[in-house]
């Protein structure tokens, strides 16, 4: 698994290990065929002392959630600099978004079972999450627009509403990907799509 799968602000090591390892055993297994054990003997802790930590399956699998967020949210606002190329802002924003940490999970073939996971089990994170996203994409393209730098005339002029647009698109993508470069590539053209239309 890359090294970079949890770049958080997580302290405790023992969680951070405990995540870690769940990413690579709900890969390897599911979501639901994962069981409290299996994270348990990937991470090589006893169930009694991975109940220390956490809950349950959904109290980790949604602690991975809020997680992903956490970085994504991080890296959407890096990405989103003055004066990029749209085509530029938005590829970055994009990839930025998904983060070669979830390769592994894309690449899975239990992730479509995963992306379901996340509404079953994490809806709220992800509907905050995503919201947060949307008010920084909004934010770069009303004060790119006002820069002069952009246009938001083919798409009504309208931040707000063209920002939701994007953010559902890059949503649908991610339930149709075959894997995490075809879901890259897809992105990518989807940055040139976008990004022309915003050309002032």
């Amino acid at each position: 698994m890359p090294s970079n799968v949890l770049q958080i602000g997580e302290t405790d090591p023992r969680r951070v290990a405990i995540l870690t390892g769940a990413v690579e055993v709900f890969a390897r297994y599911g979501y639901r065929r994962t069981s409290m054990e299996d994270i348990a003997r990937g991470v090589g802790v006893s169930r009694a002392a991975l109940y220390l930590h956490y809950r349950n399956k959904p109290d980790i699998f949604r602690s991975l959630v809020m997680v992903h967020f956490e970085v994504s949210i991080g890296r959407v606002a890096q990405a989103l600099q003055p004066g990029l190329a749209p085509e530029q802002a938005l590829a970055a924003v994009f990839e930025a978004k998904v983060g070669p940490e979830t390769a592994i999970l894309f690449d899975s073939p239990h992730g479509e079972e995963l992306l379901d996971a996340n509404f079953a089990v994490a809806a709220d994170v992800v509907e905050q999450g995503e919201a947060r996203i949307r008010a920084l994409l909004r934010a770069w393209l009303q004060s790119e627009a006002d820069a002069g730098r952009i246009t938001l005339a083919p798409y009504g002029g309208n931040a707000d509403a063209l920002a939701e647009t994007i953010v559902a698109a890059l949503s649908g993508l991610k339930s149709s990907a075959s894997g995490y470069d075809a879901l890259c590539a897809a992105f990518n053209r989807m940055a040139q799509l976008f990004g022309r239309g915003l050309r002032a």
